[in-house]
Parts: C-alpha cells; sequence; structure tokens
C-alpha cells in the first residue's frame, strides 16, 4: 500500500524538494546596517525595546516586548541577517545559540563588580537600579530558554542568582547554576 495517502513516491518527492535559502545572521550588526526598524509590521509598537550589545557596545540585536490586548505578551527578538534573495536586512528571528547575555556592556565596564543575574531583562533593568553595587544581567528567551546562553562571560565572577519568586523562576536558577558550574 506504498503511497496510498501520497500518490507521488518517496524517491519521486526527494527529487523535487528544494533548498529553501535562509537567513545567515551577522552579529555584531555592521556599522553601516540601518537602524532597527521602531515597531513591528503586525504588532505595531512596542511596550518597550531592549538593546543587547557586546563589551564595546556594538548592537548583537534588540528584543521587542509588546502588549497584547487583555494582559497578555508578545516578546519578539530581532537581528541583523543576509539572505541570498532578499540581501542583509533586520529580520525578525532568535539569536543563534549560545545567545549572548543581556548587559555585556556593563559587565566589561565594572570587571571587579559582583553580578545578579535575573530573569529577563526587565528585572535586571530593575536589578541595575535597585543594587547599584551589582552588575545586573539575564538571557535572553525566558525563564526556559537559560542553557541557550553563553554564561562564559561571568566566569571568575562573583554571581547571585535572583530568579522570580515561581517555580518557572526556580527551574531558570537551576539551570543557570548548571550551566555556571560548566565554567567551573
Amino acid at each position: 500500500m506504498t503511497g496510498m495517502f501520497d500518490p507521488v513516491p518517496s524517491s519521486t518527492k526527494a527529487a523535487r524538494v528544494t533548498a529553501v535559502p535562509l537567513f545567515k545572521p551577522i552579529i555584531p550588526a555592521p556599522a553601516d546596517a540601518p537602524p532597527p526598524p521602531p515597531n513591528h509590521p503586525k504588532l505595531g509598537d512596542p511596550a518597550i525595546t531592549w538593546r543587547y550589545v557586546d563589551a564595546a557596545g556594538r548592537l548583537l540585536g534588540v528584543v521587542y516586548r509588546f502588549d497584547l490586548p487583555g494582559g497578555g505578551k508578545e516578546i519578539r527578538p530581532l537581528i541583523f541577517a543576509a539572505h541570498e534573495k532578499f540581501g542583509r536586512q533586520w529580520t525578525w528571528r532568535g539569536f543563534p545559540r549560545p545567545r549572548p547575555l543581556y548587559g555585556l556592556d556593563r559587565l566589561a565596564n565594572r570587571p571587579n563588580a559582583p553580578v545578579i543575574i535575573c530573569e529577563g531583562e526587565k528585572a535586571a533593568d530593575a536589578a541595575e537600579r535597585l543594587l547599584p553595587d551589582y552588575v545586573a544581567v539575564t538571557s535572553q528567551g525566558g525563564a526556559k530558554a537559560a542553557k541557550a546562553a553563553d554564561w562564559s562571560p561571568l566566569k571568575n565572577r562573583n554571581v547571585t542568582i535572583w530568579p522570580d519568586a515561581d517555580a518557572a523562576g526556580e527551574a531558570y536558577a537551576r539551570d543557570v547554576i548548571e550551566m555556571l558550574a560548566k565554567l567551573g
């Protein structure tokens, strides 16, 4: 009964599959890149944006938060990339793994300060204001994405983990501890 639900035999299917051109991230964004768009074509204006920059202050990408009607939120990362058909442009795609930490410039500017790891950019910005003796950082992608981040900039740093006070925050803290332990 081969091909009962698919009239094209599998050997023919393989022959007609064409490669889909992919976006290749360009991180950091080149100096001649246009500025990131101020809004999303469908979601509109963001409630807030967070610029991810490297230790030298070069733009790696931007994370946009959109507050939705009814109280929800939508988080969308934006990176600069090259596409064989569309050229170089900003694209609504996630950062490639391992993802950079939010606050790399802060870490570089204060190499001897203790670090506080928060769950999310909003919390990191608040911690930066509330705890001026600390450098606040976070990973991109939420509570379930700690293992996708590059934690190596925290090697040999005094670190405190300050997750959200919920089950997701507890899981995030465990993942961060695991990732930091791998650094030695």
